[in-house]
């Protein structure tokens, strides 16, 4: 395939520079919620299976609930069997409850939207994965990044991060989840190769998940920017301001090793 009229594009355009599973979605889930604080206070079970009987996760050890401005236009539906999706070949394979609905887009995670309030989102996503692998509390954001604001933090569940501060982009004045990345990658100034993409098989709306071809992805979204790689960072796409990710190489069968959204700033690794 020709590519013409590559862009480089420099590091600090993107949510990591460095060191940062593949799949069909079922169906996509368009239920989307703004979790914002209020004074509910819930209980969480000791297992990381807790109850998914709608898009707000009834069981938290968490403190939180929604403004009378959250909408749910339809339940997050993670109880029934788990769907099946057609791979190459004919055959079907289950798809998780996590994969079906925690799709990535430039707007958030499943139903948690940029903009939502820290502890609810971390909930929300502790329900379909667990709990998370790290936390890096609240801390001076120059400590960890290159973000504005006062106060920053980064939570993960293995080469999932989300991202939550005071000021971004999205929102400004009050703690809020604005951008996530996916997957860890090493570079050696030459290709990329990915070393973790765990929790495994997250997707996009469309389908996009680590270790897409890039082929497919330019089939995906139509338009978006190709560049190579420089001296820092591995050949990358960007879709617009708020959806972008890594690839291995510029090759059409190379895969994505790591998916970002969200407004960025540069998060040293």
């Amino acid at each position: 395939m020709k590519r013409i009229g590559l862009v480089l594009v420099a590091c600090v355009a993107f949510a990591a520079c460095g060191g940062g599973d593949d799949g069909n979605a079922a169906q996509t889930t368009t239920t989307k919620l703004t979790l914002l604080p209020t004074t509910t206070t819930t209980n969480v079970p000791p297992t990381t299976d807790a109850p998914r009987d709608s898009a707000f996760v009834q069981d938290t050890t968490t403190t939180f609930s929604a403004s009378t401005t959250t909408t749910l236009t339809a339940p997050v539906n993670t109880t029934t069997a788990l769907a099946e999706t057609t791979i190459s070949g004919g055959t079907a394979s289950p798809v998780g409850p996590a994969v079906e609905a925690l799709r990535l887009s430039d707007d958030g995670i499943g139903a948690a939207v940029f903009t939502g309030e820290p502890e609810g989102v971390i909930a929300y996503l502790t329900s379909f994965i667990g709990a998370p692998t790290g936390d890096t509390g609240w801390v001076d954001p120059f400590e960890i990044s290159a973000c504005s604001g006062s106060e920053l933090r980064i939570v993960s569940w293995g080469a999932l991060q989300l991202t939550f501060g005071d000021v971004s982009k999205v929102l400004q004045g009050r703690r809020h989840f604005f951008s996530y990345r996916y997957g860890l990658y090493r570079f050696d100034g030459g290709a990329a190769a990915q070393l973790d993409a765990t929790p495994t098989g997250l997707l996009t709306v469309e389908g996009v998940g680590l270790g897409t071809p890039i082929i497919e992805v330019e089939s995906a979204y139509r338009g978006l920017m190709l560049n190579p790689a420089d001296d820092f960072v591995p050949p990358n796409f960007v879709v617009n301001d708020n959806f972008r990710g890594f690839v291995a190489a510029l090759a059409d069968d190379s895969p994505v090793v790591q998916l970002i959204g969200g407004p960025s700033c540069e998060i040293p690794t």
